[in-house]
């Protein structure tokens, strides 16, 4: 197919010209109607703020432009069928597991998951088995289940359905295990579905990691917000398989997502995917070898270094920077210079660098020379971090309290010093990335304890925990 084509971006443009007046939703018209000191920063957008009218497609039954575009989108990843989610991978996360799956399914789920995974488990009321990440030894992040977790998980539960997986992890590593883990869920007959969020781009190839869609899995969800040019809440769902029927995709999709979606983000995922498209081997290249020479003056300027691992793959989109100040310190010091990275943990900070080679990375290695002058401590040329990511001495372990029980259980609220082995019932998150500290229904361990201790201690934001009080308190079931 012509790559180059962007037809539903193109149908809007018609749009805007042929028409004289909206007589239809959104209620304000074009851009015509709007809070007038807003209105020249908004204007050219809402123009093509249009709605599911004639000419503009259907999105839940399309075949028109909508089509084209996401035919176009399938064409590039190669999938059976792909398509454009509005609500983010949050919704495709949910679609892809309802359907996929039926209530009291087992499924085997990698345990750092994105909290949209752990709704979607409670939501499709799944007998649910958690595997443990391993922990790199050069960073202490975790990539994922190593290949003897998931080999011992599938022994053990030879009825699971499904597993579940992350890819690449929040801060752009790719487990090194994960196409043998694929490799060997598929021969033991279980679906593989893939929470890609990170890795839309990794279909441009080297020096990219390998996208699990060429690895054979079933289902995979991809946040083009994230690293492609495309609007927040843009994302793609593929079916590369025919063991899951679009049409169960589909109806999960209506059932789950907005019945009003938004043109402009669909418009941006059709543009993505034509940018992508366009991007051959010389333009990877390009961005590639400005990416590393911007990580190489990064790491000329003194107590800084950045995170590698010698046994897993890494996005050269992702630098993980460590410095003689917690995380958090350093993303306080950035920000303070005008620069506002992805994320902060109590080890490390996180910069997203653009899919492009046109990065005014000069400009940035000034701003960051300055936020990190004076600072204090001296850099090492390897560190760990361990303690990061929560350690289990279970690599495999399921809920103490089933989602149906959940909701009518008493519950109780305890000082969280006096929680070691309740059951909680409510889910601790550091957010970001929205990875679980502590699952609902999980029954509470001294590795869950330390693990929030080390994120308070560090000054982490929590959902489902008041990091600031004087004492922090858990919510719990009374068995």
């Amino acid at each position: 197919m012509n790559q180059k084509q962007t037809p539903l971006y193109d149908a809007l443009l018609q749009y805007t010209d042929r028409q004289i007046y909206s007589l239809h939703v959104p209620g304000h018209k074009d851009g015509l109607t709007f809070f007038h000191r807003a209105q020249p920063r908004f204007q050219s957008l809402l123009q093509i703020d249009a709605t599911e009218i004639e000419g503009l497609d259907d999105y839940y039954h399309a075949t028109g432009v909508i089509a084209e575009a996401q035919a176009l989108l399938t064409d590039l990843y190669g999938t059976v069928k792909s398509y454009f989610l509005v609500n983010g991978t949050t919704v495709g996360n949910l679609a892809m597991v309802k359907a996929a799956l039926r209530p009291g399914d087992r499924v085997l789920v990698q345990r750092d998951s994105h909290k949209s995974i752990f709704n979607a488990l409670k939501l499709m009321d799944l007998c649910s088995v958690f595997l443990a990440s391993e922990i790199d030894p050069d960073t202490g992040l975790a990539p994922g289940p190593s290949k003897e977790t998931v080999a011992a998980a599938i022994r053990h539960y030879p009825d699971a359905k499904a597993l579940i997986l992350t890819y690449p992890n929040y801060y752009g590593m790719a487990n090194k295990d994960m196409a043998e883990i694929i490799k060997l869920a598929k021969q033991k007959g279980l679906i593989v579905l893939v929470d890609e969020a990170h890795g839309a781009h990794f279909i441009a190839g080297k020096p990219f990691p390998e996208s699990t869609l060429k690895m054979g899995a079933d289902l995979v969800v991809q946040s083009a917000h994230k690293t492609l040019p495309a609007m927040t809440m843009g994302s793609y769902l593929h079916i590369n398989t025919e063991r899951v029927l679009p049409e169960a995709v589909e109806a999960a999709l209506e059932m789950l997502q907005t019945s009003s979606p938004s043109y402009p983000i669909m418009a941006s995922l059709d543009l993505a995917r034509a940018y992508l498209a366009a991007m051959d081997d010389e333009a990877v290249s390009a961005i590639a070898d400005r990416i590393a020479a911007f990580k190489e003056q990064l790491s000329d300027i003194p107590g800084i270094a950045i995170a590698s691992s010698r046994l897993h793959g890494q996005d050269p989109l992702k630098v993980v920077l460590r410095g003689p100040e917690p995380g958090f310190s350093l993303q306080e010091r950035l920000i303070k210079a005008g620069l506002y990275p992805e994320m902060a943990d109590p080890f490390y900070v996180l910069f997203l660098l653009p899919l492009d080679d046109r990065a005014p990375f000069e400009r940035i290695l000034q701003a960051m020379r300055q936020a990190f002058a004076g600072m204090s401590g001296v850099k090492t040329a390897a560190f760990k971090a361990n303690g990061l990511s929560l350690r289990s001495d279970a690599p495999i372990g399921e809920l103490a309290v089933g989602f149906r029980e959940m909701d009518v259980l008493d519950k109780e609220t305890v000082p969280l010093s006096a929680a070691l082995d309740r059951v909680a019932a409510e889910t601790i998150i550091p957010y970001p990335p929205g990875v679980p500290v502590l699952l609902n229904g999980e029954r509470v361990t001294a590795q869950h304890l330390e693990a929030i201790a080390r994120w308070r201690t560090a000054g982490a934001k929590f959902h489902g925990l008041d990091a600031e009080a004087a004492e922090a308190t858990l919510t719990v079931y009374k068995l």
